[in-house]
């Protein structure tokens, strides 16, 4: 656990800071440049700032500021230096002012705080100091601290428990303890959702679980909300000439009760299996260019079906030809076609095909296909992308076809992605967002509860079979992961995710670790990136697989003590790369590493994967 702080502190301190002093902020800086009248030239944080100071100091030199004044000019007041020769004592002087006693471990992690280079407020010291002594696990308690403060978080208690949970709690042990005390006893609306969240969240597959979606699914036809109609429809489940009214009229007919679907729980999970499978794998921005290329194709048919049958495709605008395939270009360089391929028909891949030489400027005038062949290709290009669902309905489409897997005949790979997306949707982790954004529609309904974290909160203000302590470590945890998951730079992301471990067999939570540059979307570069996974198997134990990605070609490592560990992936090979491909991926290497033997090669590379790779997720 310390290794994990200790890690993404360093990540923190590392990356550039845009300070802006506030009055009463600590904050260390150099003086760079002497001025006339007590002013001074101040490099903080990166930064370099004019300043007035009223003492004199010395150029080259480090010092401990407190910002007295902000406006109209920068008054800053050297606390300390902060050279190695009179530190100690400074600081010790100022944690005297704070009511800290200056023992030696005190004074050490109060240079610790300094040396992070962020500005902190006294009062803010105050209470860092506060959480470390009040802490069982001092040692523990310091690295938190120090890990809060590196990341600007705020100095408080709710924070520090959310981060304690996140480094001393397994999820699995969390979840298991609230499912024993829900178990064998009558409960509550509320307990009773509680305890369903998270046997599926721990991948305990119930019978009659279907019956969750068809109450779901009434509930809000008798409500007038569509969200489960419009997603039905989508997938073709319900015919796409019905309103919900015309709906619910037909259904009374065949069946007056309402007391089941109209329809087989076979034929919805199985309609929106083939649904979810033609969501394209690509990133809101990318999404956008594909529609963009479809647009300017209408225009394109629109165009060609008003000319003579003889025009053909060089007889239509330049400029709309050249929009079009100029966007067509960059699909095809940004590998967005390969994603799009496989849902595609065989004669829109050879319409593709055949497109292709217009990406090669002296072949914009040529004519590759007939108008036929260009309808077709629209038609079916729109056809999909009318399949492509808004966030909301793919969570909705997830959470449905998780409760109907029982129902339909599904691969253990898309169980268990089906499983970790079931996860991120219902834990909680963007709640917090969803009421801000509520919060500025003064139309807004308050929002049901749907999610792990605020079934739980509901449960402690109304009452709940499940103990006080019990939720609030699972509540802290989430929190904590929420706040300590997720690391942003300007060029780069880091995240960090935890999931319980009860769905694939592991005796511990498995923890994956994300990490790349920015793409257009602000999200991470899916073409360059650098994946971890730690588990701890039933069989192989202690397993580590290390993902590179580079121009979307997949190095894969497999670390584990298991010398023979090799031989058990292999057979397992081809399919990998048949999955790799479909996603866009091409697989370049993979291979498996001895876990005792990496963390004693020579090999840098290597030695950061065992260091700070393994170590910070353990």
């Amino acid at each position: 656990m310390n290794h994990l702080i200790n890690s993404l502190t360093r990540l923190s301190a590392n990356a550039a800071l845009s300070v802006e002093p506030k009055s009463g902020q600590l904050i260390k800086g150099k003086v760079i440049q002497l001025l006339q009248d007590n002013n001074v030239v101040v490099n903080i944080g990166r930064k370099s700032v004019e300043a007035l100071v009223n003492q004199p100091l010395i150029k080259g030199s480090s010092y401990l500021f407190q910002v007295e004044k902000e406006e109209p000019d920068l008054v800053l007041r050297a606390v300390s230096l902060s050279e190695a020769r009179s530190g100690p004592l400074n600081l010790a002087s100022l944690l005297k002012q704070i009511g800290v006693q200056p023992y030696q471990h005190n004074v050490s992690f109060m240079k610790a705080i300094m040396d992070l280079n962020v500005p902190i407020h006294n009062k803010d010291l105050a209470k860092a100091f506060g959480l470390i002594q009040s802490s069982d696990n001092q040692r523990q308690a310091r690295e938190i601290v120090l890990h809060m403060l590196s990341r600007r978080m705020p100095v408080q208690s709710s924070v520090y428990a959310a981060l304690t949970a996140k480094y001393t709690v397994e999820f699995t042990q969390a979840l298991s303890a609230v499912e024993h005390q829900l178990g064998g006893k009558t409960l509550s609306s509320n307990d009773e959702k509680i305890r369903t969240m998270v046997q599926t969240l721990r991948g305990e597959q119930k019978s009659h679980s279907e019956n969750r979606v068809f109450k779901r699914f009434k509930t809000e036809a008798a409500n007038g909300s569509k969200a489960t109609f419009e997603l039905f429809k989508s997938a073709g489940i319900i015919d796409a000439k019905h309103t919900l009214t015309s709906f619910k009229e037909h259904w009374s007919q065949q069946n007056p009760t309402m007391d089941r679907f109209p329809f087989t729980n076979e034929r919805v999970a199985g309609s929106l299996q083939q649904l979810l499978q033609k969501q394209l794998p690509l990133s809101p921005s990318e999404n956008q260019i594909i529609r963009q290329w479809v647009h300017t194709a209408k225009k394109l048919n629109s165009l060609w079906t008003q000319q003579p049958s003889n025009t053909d495709f060089s007889m239509l605008s330049r400029q709309t030809r050249t929009r079009w395939t100029e966007t067509f270009r960059k699909i095809v360089e940004q590998k967005m076609m390969e994603r799009i391929t496989p849902h595609l028909q065989e004669s829109t891949k050879q319409f593709i095909d055949q497109a292709v030489p217009l990406l090669r400027e002296e072949g914009i005038e040529r004519n590759p296909f007939t108008r036929n062949a260009f309808s077709s290709f629209l038609s079916d290009i729109q056809n999909l992308m009318a399949k492509q669902l808004p966030a909301k309905q793919q969570n909705l489409l997830i959470h449905s076809l998780q409760s109907l897997s029982e129902s339909i005949p599904i691969s253990a790979k898309d169980r268990m992605w089906l499983q970790m997306k079931t996860i991120m949707n219902e834990i909680g982790y963007n709640d917090e967002h969803v009421l801000a954004k509520l919060s500025q529609r003064t139309d807004a309904l308050p929002q049901p509860d749907h999610t792990l974290k605020s079934l739980l909160l509901k449960g402690l203000s109304e009452g709940s079979e499940v103990k006080a302590e019990t939720a609030n470590r699972l509540i802290n945890f989430i929190n904590g992961t929420q706040l300590a998951s997720f690391s942003d730079h300007s060029q780069t992301l880091q995240i960090a995710l935890q999931f319980p471990g009860d769905f694939i067999g592991a005796l511990k939570d498995v923890h994956m670790n994300m990490e790349g540059r920015k793409n257009d979307d602000g999200q991470i570069d899916s073409d360059y990136c650098h994946v971890m996974f730690y588990l701890h198997l039933s069989q192989l134990e202690e397993t580590i697989i290390d993902l590179n990605i580079v121009e979307r070609r997949v190095s894969v490592v497999i670390y584990n003590d298991n010398p023979e560990v090799e031989k058990l992936f292999k057979p397992y090979q081809e399919k990998l790369e048949e999955g790799l491909a479909n996603a866009g991926y091409d697989l370049n290497s993979i291979k498996a590493r001895v876990i005792r033997e990496a963390s004693r090669t020579s090999d840098s590379s290597k030695q950061k994967v065992v260091e700070e790779g393994v170590d910070v997720r353990i």
